[in-house]
């Protein structure tokens, strides 16, 4: 599943945070999604538009205030970030059989 994708460690902080974000049902601003990432504004800006384009992000209008654009994880997001990390939950398991109860 990983290597669909090849992503930069602020587009995959951006997409953990929309993943979160997503079953908490909360809104995210495009700007706090940027900050998510920790890269300066308009680089996390790019990312986001990156992960826009392969189709694992979508920003909609707030209905609530015209000035902002929310994002989130589009299904081909959740089940990419889903996947991710099931997988590695799975290697740690591995990793560690016999070795907890």
């Amino acid at each position: 599943m990983a290597s669909e994708l090849r992503l930069v460690s602020a587009q995959w902080s951006i997409l953990l945070d929309l993943f979160i974000s997503a079953f908490e049902r909360r809104a995210v601003p495009t700007g706090d999604a940027c900050l998510a990432s920790s890269a300066p504004h308009s680089t996390a800006l790019r990312h986001v538009i990156f992960l826009m384009e392969a189709g694992y992000v979508t920003r909609l209008p707030d209905p609530e205030d015209a000035r902002r654009t929310l994002v989130g994880l589009t299904p081909k997001g959740l089940d990419f970030v889903g996947g991710c990390l099931e997988a590695e939950f799975e290697a740690l398991r591995a990793a560690l059989a016999g070795r907890i109860d």
